[in-house]
């Protein structure tokens, strides 16, 4: 990912209070990123595609709900979540939260936790001083004992993190001194320094195994790379021969398939998947920069990117499209300006974030006050409004079927933070339940607070989780 104090990554990410001057200033960048994007559906000839109605196509009348367990609400799992204040609680679905996690004064942003669900990786600002905590916490998400300090460091600080697919190890970015950004990698207890694993921006990855990792880093420069290294930053061969026209690099969850994109000189990017070998190569021509991410049980390859050529958009977006590993089929699953889409668990469905429609005029928000119910309010898509207006959209994976969609306001900090970068933080944080029913969303009221809102998938009421700006659901 790009540094957070560059404009392509917009502003730093750890949480702040939603101060009246930045808060015009991220969203003015959101909704400049969001108008750039209905302006290239437009100059292409073909307006903005609104997906074919189907029965659940519409944007619903939400019902209200008090914040507790329901048939449609995850019963399982517990919720991660950082306030405006950057402090770090454990919550559940009816929002019973733990006392904070950590020490006072520090700045929390963006938690994970480890594959084991046992422990909560997260960054955080001490006073000036970036910091990875590791926190292990009990079913009640008190922690047990103190936090282990993985990293600290005020000139390098690290505004990324990533569990191995073991829990040993924390994979993270720092932001360094001379400007670069450094990919390191530390033992999850503490037990020994982080070392460098390479050096790049932007820089993305996904682990590959407990020693191995796909890395992207250069984008188009001349010392890009595409390819799996070890831990001592050693490529692996073959590398791959991929292109800054996409962001995280794949690999699909037999090990057996990578997913990348790529293009020759003077022709459009395609999207690849492959073995890993370099052999049984299948792609599908895009024409623009396309963001990628396998099913979790299947070498299918979801991709967002453009369809026809026009201007250059400052993100990916376009249809959502999967392409399969084993047939080189291509298939629509939902036509239209997709900008985010997350895979559920069980791999059969898709939660897609969408541009909002004119036609949309309801939008899901928190009742201010309250932290336990969502109302509707009319849409807002002026500069000055907090938040994002998106329309999220379940996708059945294997029919295309729709369901569930409506009209959300995102917070600025998943809007500006999480959205531009999604499928790397798809690696890393769970928005998904665990048993694939719902997902969490931070989303915004008039007054510019943000609570967390878990919204199922099956249309159902959404349900409130208390206040927080990110949340990410344990395994």
């Amino acid at each position: 990912m790009d540094g957070p104090e560059t404009f392509d990554d917009p502003g730093p990410l750890v949480p702040q209070p939603p101060g009246r001057a930045r808060r015009a200033a991220v969203v003015g960048i959101i909704v400049l990123l969001i108008v750039s994007m209905v302006f290239l559906a437009f100059v292409s000839g073909r307006g903005l595609v609104t997906p074919a109605p189907g029965p659940d196509q519409s944007t619903p009348t939400l019902h209200v709900a008090a914040a507790t367990s329901s048939p449609s609400a995850s019963p399982a799992g517990r919720l991660a979540v950082v306030d405006a204040a950057g402090r770090l609680v454990v919550a559940d679905d009816s929002g019973r939260r733990s006392a904070p996690l950590g020490g006072a004064g520090i700045v929390y942003s963006f938690p994970a936790w480890s594959p084991d669900g046992n422990r909560i990786a997260v960054t955080g600002d001490d006073n000036g001083t970036g910091v990875i905590h590791v926190f292990t916490v009990g079913r009640d998400g008190a922690a047990d004992g103190g936090a282990a300090a993985v990293y600290d460091s005020s000139d390098n600080p690290p505004f990324y993190l990533y569990w191995s697919p073991d829990g040993t190890r924390l994979g993270f970015l720092t932001t360094e001194r001379d400007g670069a950004i450094a990919l390191r990698v530390a033992p999850a207890d503490a037990s020994a320094p982080a070392a460098i694993v390479r050096r790049g921006a932007p820089m993305y990855w996904a682990w590959t195994a407990p020693d191995g990792l796909l890395v992207h880093s250069g984008a188009d420069s001349a010392d890009a790379f595409v390819g799996e290294v070890r831990l001592d930053g050693v490529a692996v061969e073959p590398t791959v021969r991929g292109s800054g026209a996409f962001r995280a690099p794949a690999m699909s969850a037999d090990r057996a398939f990578v997913g990348y994109a790529a293009s020759a000189a003077g022709a459009d990017p395609e999207v690849v998947v492959e073995a890993r070998d370099g052999t049984g190569e299948k792609d599908v021509a895009v024409h623009g920069a396309a963001a990628i991410d396998f099913a979790p049980r299947t070498p299918d390859l979801a991709f967002i990117a453009p369809d026809a050529a026009g201007r250059d958009a400052a993100l990916p977006v376009g249809p959502l499209r999967v392409l399969s590993a084993s047939t080189g089929d291509v298939r629509v699953v939902l036509p239209g300006p997709v900008v985010a889409f997350l895979w559920s668990p069980d791999g059969r469905t898709i939660a897609a974030l969408q541009i909002g429609q004119p036609t949309d005029d309801k939008v899901a928000t928190i009742r201010a006050g309250t932290g336990a119910s969502v109302r509707l309010a009319g849409t807002r898509l002026a500069a000055a409004a907090p938040g994002v207006a998106l329309r999220l959209v379940f996708v059945d994976a294997a029919s295309g079927a729709t369901r569930g969609a409506r009209a959300v306001q995102v917070g600025e900090v998943f809007a500006a933070q999480v959205l531009p970068y999604f499928d790397q933080y798809a690696l890393s944080h769970r928005f998904w339940s665990p048993d694939s029913r719902s997902i969490a969303l931070p989303l915004t009221d008039d007054d510019g607070s943000t609570r967390i809102a878990i919204i199922p998938s099956d249309g159902g009421d959404t349900t409130a989780a208390g206040d927080g700006v990110v949340a990410a659901w344990s395994p």
